[in-house]
């Protein structure tokens, strides 16, 4: 029983260590990407398990935004099959507001999706690599009154993702 808490608390202290502070660019070669963080701003790897997909970024409104990249799903056609089920995953106990469109991740064509549930909003931009094999995802989750700003930061973001070789 201890061994087992010992090695819970030293697998904490190991992923503590490697989450870091990124500012301005940030590559991701294994993933193939790579996004510039907005001045003033600031995003954070880690807490997940496996090999580093993304990472995210508190905002001072209190919402989020999160990039990462990851395995197509063989499930998913198309990135819309992607939105409809990502969005789909989100409760919502208020009148939900769902749309689909398309956006911009950089050079790559996006679709776009958007949830307003009661105050709060996710919106989500996927896109595919041409050669397929890898999606990103970017996502903003705020409430209406903050929207305006957080898309701003959120936009920014997008506009500067590239496609890097992959290592």
């Amino acid at each position: 029983m201890r061994i087992g808490i010992i090695m819970l608390l030293v697998s904490c202290v190991c992923a503590a260590q490697t989450s870091r502070r990124i500012t301005g660019k940030y590559s991701n070669p294994a993933w193939g990407y790579e996004v510039t963080v907005p001045e003033g701003l600031a995003g954070e790897t880690g807490g997940h398990a496996g090999a580093e997909r993304g990472f995210g970024i508190s905002l001072s409104s209190g919402g989020t935004i999160s990039v990462f990249g990851e395995p197509k799903s063989p499930e998913w056609r198309a990135p819309i099959d992607g939105i409809r089920h990502s969005l789909g995953l989100e409760k919502c106990n208020a009148v939900r507001q769902q749309t689909t469109g398309y956006g911009r991740m950089g050079r790559l064509m996006a679709t776009k999706g958007a949830l307003m549930c009661g105050d709060r909003l996710l919106e989500m931009l996927l896109a595919s690599r041409p050669e397929g094999g890898l999606i990103y995802c970017m996502t903003l989750r705020t409430t209406a009154q903050k929207r305006k700003e957080d898309e701003a930061a959120f936009n920014k973001l997008a506009a500067s993702f590239q496609l890097i070789d992959r290592h």
